[in-house]
């Protein structure tokens, strides 16, 4: 059950807001986590607003919303989008088309797409000439057994040039740390078997003929995220060193 004194500020807080901000008539609820900061009703923030979310679904599971006259919940599929309005103001009629609204597939595609491992293989084909196969999966390249004992899954590279028998890995800098607490059907966690299924990589690729070349986050000039600041020529520069043998 939420607690009353925390929804007394949170609608002092918002009505506060549209008060000083007249002309505003729709406000993200995370845009305001810096005023519930302020109010000392969160300590910090965290996942853009995450904490004012977790409060909001929290009322919702509750059916208690109404006690935030200003929420207006935009529901989109399986996803809910959390705002202010005045406690005035028409509630926003608003229509999603399906087509639309993105699938968790093609959202997992956008970010893959944007990721520096992306940004790498496309720095790799530019120097190669060609264009690579991206999470190509080999017959003779497979992960440990399945919970049935008998079936493997084929393990994906991150880059294969066919024409040069030629496998690219990128390596992030949380590869090896991914998901720590989660124990896979081994025993192991996850990014404990990431580092024995590269290992994997390493001895069988080169047994069929193909060249692994891996290419790490800590090679290029990184961010206090560890994600790669992005230089083209001289991260051109960088991949030219590392391709050298399968340059034209």
């Amino acid at each position: 059950m939420a607690d009353q004194t925390t929804i007394d500020k949170i609608n002092t807080v918002i009505q506060a807001y549209f008060e000083q901000n007249t002309t505003i008539s729709k406000v993200k609820a995370k845009d305001l986590m810096p005023n519930f900061i302020d109010a000392g009703i969160f300590k910090k923030d965290e996942k853009h607003g995450l904490p004012i979310r977790n409060f909001l679904r929290d009322l919702d599971r509750e059916l208690n919303l109404k006690c935030i006259p200003y929420v207006y919940a935009e529901r989109i599929e399986k996803m809910t989008n959390w705002y202010f309005i005045p406690s005035v103001a028409v509630i926003p009629q608003i229509i999603a088309e399906k087509e639309n609204v993105p699938t968790k597939k093609e959202i997992a595609l956008k970010k893959r797409m944007e990721s520096d491992e992306a940004y790498v293989i496309d720095l790799c084909d530019t120097l190669l000439f060609e264009k690579a196969e991206r999470q190509k999966r080999f017959h003779f390249l497979l992960g440990d057994l399945h919970k049935d004992g008998l079936t493997r899954t084929q393990l994906p590279v991150d880059a294969y040039y066919d024409c040069l028998n030629l496998v690219i890995e990128y390596t992030e800098a949380n590869d090896y740390n991914e998901k720590p607490n989660m124990q896979t059907v081994n025993g192991i966690s996850r990014g404990e078997q990431r580092k024995i299924y590269d290992e994997r990589r390493a001895e069988v690729l080169p047994q069929n003929g193909i060249t692994l070349i891996n290419i790490a986050y800590s090679d290029f000039t990184c961010d206090s995220n560890n994600k790669i600041v992005r230089n083209i020529m001289s991260d051109l520069e960088i991949v030219k060193t590392k391709l050298q043998d399968f340059l034209k």
